[in-house]
């Protein structure tokens, strides 16, 4: 009978293969736990587009209010004046319904970016939530692996003690 280094050797692997197999279970756990963090995110990030989309209309009916008012104020003004709606008063409201677009305009496409800009976090935390799920799948197969390594060390420490 052989009991030397390389028995020695094989049980210490064969016990470090069984302790690593509780270890893989936890990290597939804690992997997991990462992953619903990340759908819980992607769907608060979702949430945040429509909230943003809302918004954003909300926006754009409260400027074409305001439009409204000012021009219409203007137009009393100039009314009430006891002038023409012609010459500079026609200009000034042309130039107020043109600020009022550009106002409009800026609003949603600013609307616009910050929704996409919380689209694309939901997709990319839908995406990490993926990559966690599939590395805890891999330390779950880890975990089923290193019980066949423990055996196979088992029994290299098992042969090397009988042979010579």
């Amino acid at each position: 009978m052989a009991f030397g280094i390389g028995t020695i050797s094989s049980i210490g692997s064969a016990a470090s293969d069984l302790f690593s197999i509780g270890a893989h279970r936890t990290k597939a756990e804690g992997l997991r736990l990462e992953a619903g963090n990340y759908d819980a995110a992607a769907g608060f990030a979702d949430e945040n587009a429509e909230f943003t989309r809302v918004s954003t209309a909300i926006k754009q009916y409260q400027l074409d209010r305001n439009i409204s008012q000012t021009i219409g104020g203007q137009a009393a003004d100039v009314a009430g004046a006891g002038f023409a709606a012609s010459g500079s008063a026609l200009d000034l409201m042309r130039d107020s319904a043109r600020e009022g677009e550009l106002a409009k305009a800026v609003g949603a496409q600013q609307g616009l970016i910050t929704e996409e800009g919380y689209k694309v976090q939901g997709q990319t935390y839908r995406n990490m939530g993926a990559a966690a799920r599939l590395a805890a799948q891999s330390e779950d197969d880890a975990g089923d692996f290193a019980k066949f390594t423990a055996g196979i060390h088992a029994a290299s420490a098992i042969a090397s003690f009988f042979i010579k």
